[in-house]
């Protein structure tokens, strides 16, 4: 008797226990459905999961792109809760593998509290389907590349024949255009001859018929007058006249043992020249016309003192165009027998 009590008090609680547990794990379950025959690479296929619970969770973790694997990848997933204790997530899978592959199997985690409860989907297989004929699918192994020398020697003498083409072609133009355009005969032009007191008198001249009614009237004026006497001194003598200062031509001049009376003028006109342009000095019509009158005597007594100068000069330039005319003449005698 005392057995059949000890029995019957373990074997109750027991049964209980047997009933409960499967109830409680019947609670919350996890199915997947995918529709799929066999997939190329790049496929799209859609894959569900359905979760059924009997209460309420704090929080529900679905399969992210980690637990499908290198062979898919999740293009788009959208949740949806048909009732309160029914959830239902679709996922758009993008298919990347080259041989029939699995689906593993998926975790969803049910979080209350500190207490987790994970639910696993069954494993699904992906037949692949390949492109290639059967009789291909074992591919032959690949043929050694073999370097085939370059012949480069067509290349080259296309170049040539296209260059000699070139130049045929070129040299027949310019002929023809010779023959359809006539030369002008080429003439010889020497340059002139400047004499310095020429130039030297055009300027007085051209001086006397000045009208000074203003300062820069009368600036202008002296300017013109002494450029005049610095452009006969670098023409005859090789002074570098018109970039010196009135003092450094002055120093030249003297080095030179210029005549006196002609040093004597230019000073005079030259520093008069000098107050005009720096020192603002207002002259009076009568300071320039005796200014102009030192020109005069410049120009005269210049031409008794550099006359014989001035003939040497002339006679050497003379002959240097006599020169050119000869090498000139020669040269379209040349010209004319080699065409």
């Amino acid at each position: 008797m005392i057995s059949t009590k000890f029995n019957n008090f373990f074997f109750l609680p027991a049964l209980l226990l047997l009933i409960l547990v499967p109830s409680i794990s019947m609670g919350q379950t996890v199915s997947e459905y995918v529709n799929i025959d066999s997939l190329q690479v790049g496929d799209t296929f859609n894959y569900s999961l359905t979760l059924n619970r009997s209460k309420q969770y704090d929080q529900i973790t679905f399969p992210d792109s980690s637990h499908f694997g290198n062979s898919f990848e999740i293009r788009s997933r959208r949740h949806f809760q048909q009732s309160t204790y029914k959830d239902s997530i679709s996922y758009k899978l993008q298919f990347f593998a080259t041989a029939d592959t699995t689906i593993p199997p998926l975790p969803v985690s049910l979080i209350l509290q500190q207490d987790t409860t994970v639910l696993y989907t069954n494993p699904v297989r992906v037949p692949f389907h390949s492109v290639l004929a059967k009789e291909e699918q074992e591919f032959r192994p690949l043929k050694p590349i073999f370097a085939f020398a370059k012949a480069w020697w067509p290349y080259i003498v296309a170049l040539l024949l296209l260059i000699a083409a070139g130049y045929l072609i070129y040299h027949y133009y310019l002929k023809n255009r010779d023959r359809s355009e006539p030369k002008e005969p080429k003439t010889f032009s020497p340059e002139p001859f400047i004499n310095p007191l020429s130039q030297l008198e055009k300027t007085i001249k051209q001086l006397e018929k000045s009208k000074l009614d203003s300062h820069e009237d009368f600036k202008e004026f002296y300017i013109v007058l002494g450029d005049a006497i610095r452009q006969y001194y670098e023409n005859l003598y090789g002074i570098p006249a018109l970039e010196s200062t009135s003092s450094e031509l002055l120093r030249a001049l003297r080095k030179r043992v210029i005549d006196d009376d002609l040093l004597a003028d230019t000073q005079a006109v030259l520093q008069e020249a000098d107050m005009v342009k720096f020192a603002k000095f207002q002259p009076t019509t009568d300071q320039a016309q005796r200014a102009l009158r030192k020109a005069h005597n410049f120009l005269e007594r210049a031409k008794d003192v550099d006359g014989p100068r001035i003939e040497h000069k002339r006679k050497n330039h003379k002959s240097k165009v006599e020169a050119e005319r000869k090498r000139f003449h020669e040269q379209q005698k040349r010209e004319e027998v080699n065409a």
